[in-house]
């Protein structure tokens, strides 16, 4: 082996090493990526409100928000329902290379209520799922004290809404994150946001892209790489084995992304809609056990009231008769119109005792059906690899029941909606008859209530 072969071998395995080296040092910052998201009742980043400063002689607060974009209080939005990266690892076989995960806490479905009468509906909070991929600061940091509010402009001010801009100095996403005590180390990778869709009767939901900010590709740290990416929730019934029953899969397609790539949401498509996971026998029993006496008080409220109208329209039709009679039957009709008086009266008073017995009762509302929330961002090298994710995905979703006869269904409804009087109207009063008794063929099909 001559000199010259024995540097020129040495000089390869260095440039070996080297690369080695900066695979491993590559793979490592991945290493520290996680991927978290937050059910809230409003996004994060799309539903920032704009700030207005307030005057200078008023030095209680530094900035005010305007009336009508602020989304709720700020303190209260990003606790309780907060989407870690898991330490339940899906076990090896159902991890997919392509994917990122992140595994929920649990949290309640459904929350009941009590004004103005007992109800039980899906959790208020599922309004918005903010998901965030970033390296994190330690769990104890606090960075809302950090965060710069998106103070409206002072040439704004006069300018129509969707003309506003913000006067500070950071509008990284990473400052938008603050806000809600997502403290990301660094750059945050990716954000996507979207927003959960119910339905009037409470029966089905779907998700639609918000929009997403994408600093760098997930799965791979070239800048010119192109990835069909698709982000999923499984809500999933908490057991005590690693067999968790999925009681629902959602989903949202944003399509072919790369790095620096913005989007606002207003392009996508809705995925269609899917079954609310019902209430389990157990979460009913717990309900029935927890609000019976709130029931039973409003029960009779209500039949107090329909009492008190058929009285008056007794009382109603009574008079007629009585104007109308003499003698012996007028005498009768008074002393019938007279016990139906002394009736309401005593209905009336009863009634009202009722109803401060009700305001009396604790009001506090109150959540059953805990479920763990599971989130996963897919990033596929091409269309038709995203397409047999998905496929994956719906081929053990049993929650998909009668997509497209509900997609119409409600896709009519909001059309009517909207429409203008006149024959645009008429044609979309059409257009939403024909979609619902098909909705109601397929409802009743599968031992649905029709809707109203």
């Amino acid at each position: 082996m001559t000199a010259v072969f024995r540097r020129r071998l040495a000089a390869a395995l260095c440039l070996i090493l080297l690369h080695l080296q900066a695979a491993q040092a590559a793979q490592a910052a991945y290493d520290t990526i996680e991927v978290r998201a937050y059910a809230n009742d409003a996004c994060i980043v799309a539903d920032e409100p704009f700030f207005l400063p307030v005057s200078k002689d008023d030095q209680t607060a530094k900035f005010l928000p305007l009336l009508g974009l602020v989304i709720g209080k700020l303190a209260e939005l990003f606790i309780n329902h907060e989407i870690q990266a898991s330490a339940e690892r899906m076990k090896s076989g159902a991890v997919r290379k392509d994917t990122r995960y992140a595994a929920a806490k649990e949290m309640n479905l459904y929350r009941a209520e009590f004004v103005p009468a007992p109800a039980v509906r899906i959790n208020a909070r599922l309004g918005c799922l903010t998901v965030v991929a970033a390296t994190f600061k330690p769990a104890a940091t606090d960075c809302t004290a950090a965060y710069l509010p998106k103070e409206l402009s002072p040439e704004s001010r006069a300018a129509p809404q969707d003309a506003w801009k913000t006067s500070r100095t950071d509008d990284s996403i990473e400052n938008q994150l603050r806000r809600a005590n997502v403290c990301v180390d660094g750059k945050a990778k990716a954000v996507y946001e979207a927003r959960f869709e119910f339905s009037a009767d409470g029966t089905a939901y779907r998700l639609k892209d918000a929009g997403y900010r994408i600093e760098s590709l997930l799965t791979t740290d070239d800048k010119h790489a192109s990835r069909t990416t698709l982000y999923t929730l499984k809500i999933l019934n908490p057991g005590a084995t690693d067999q968790q029953e999925t009681l629902s899969s959602a989903w949202v397609n944003i399509g072919a992304v790369s790095a620096g790539i913005r989007g606002d949401g207003s392009k996508s498509e809705a995925s269609p809609w899917l079954l609310v996971p019902p209430m389990s026998a157990e979460a009913r029993r717990i309900y029935e056990a927890r609000t019976s006496t709130h029931q039973e008080v409003m029960g009779a409220i209500e039949a107090l009231n329909r009492a008190l109208i058929r009285n008056q329209r007794q009382l109603a039709a009574l008079d007629q008769r009585i104007a109308a009679a003499t003698g012996d039957v007028a005498d009768g009709l008074k002393q019938e119109r007279t016990r139906l008086a002394v009736q309401s009266q005593s209905q009336g008073a009863e009634l009202e005792a009722r109803r401060a017995e009700y305001q009396d009762l604790p009001r506090t509302p109150l959540e059953f059906m805990p479920v763990k929330i599971e989130v996963a961002v897919t990033e596929s090298e091409s269309e038709q690899k995203a397409k047999l994710a998905l496929a994956d995905i719906l081929g053990k979703n049993g929650n998909l029941v009668a997509s497209t006869a509900r997609a119409q269904y409600f896709d009519a409804l909001v059309e009517l909606q909207a429409a203008a009087p006149g024959a645009a109207r008429q044609a979309s009063q059409v257009k939403y008859d024909a979609a619902k008794d098909e909705y109601n063929q397929t409802r009743r099909s599968i031992g649905l209530e029709p809707v109203k």
